[in-house]
Order: structure tokens, then C-alpha cells, then sequence
């Protein structure tokens, strides 16, 4: 995941604005996180090919 940023802070928040917390708010930062990385290994693929 080298490369891509992601405002913890403001994703955190508004986690907790849509009711995650504690865990729940952990997991939801982890599958942007993931989601960001499938979406730049996919572009890159693109760009290759």
C-alpha cells in the first residue's frame, strides 16, 4: 500500500458519524484502505497492458 493516503482522522470520524465505533470503526478503515489498493494495483495493471 506504498503511495496511497488516506485522512485517518477524517475516515475515523466519519465512521463514527455513520455509528461505527470502537472495532467496528477499525474494520471500516481497514477495507477503504484495501479497497484504495485493489483500486491503484488495478490501474497499474491498466497502464501495462
Amino acid at each position: 500500500m506504498v503511495g496511497l493516503t488516506l485522512d485517518t482522522a477524517g475516515a475515523l470520524a466519519a465512521a463514527r458519524e455513520m455509528g461505527a465505533a470502537g472495532w467496528a470503526a477499525t474494520e471500516l478503515l481497514l477495507a477503504m484502505r484495501i479497497g484504495m489498493a485493489e483500486g491503484a494495483a488495478t490501474r497499474r495493471e491498466g497502464e501495462t497492458t
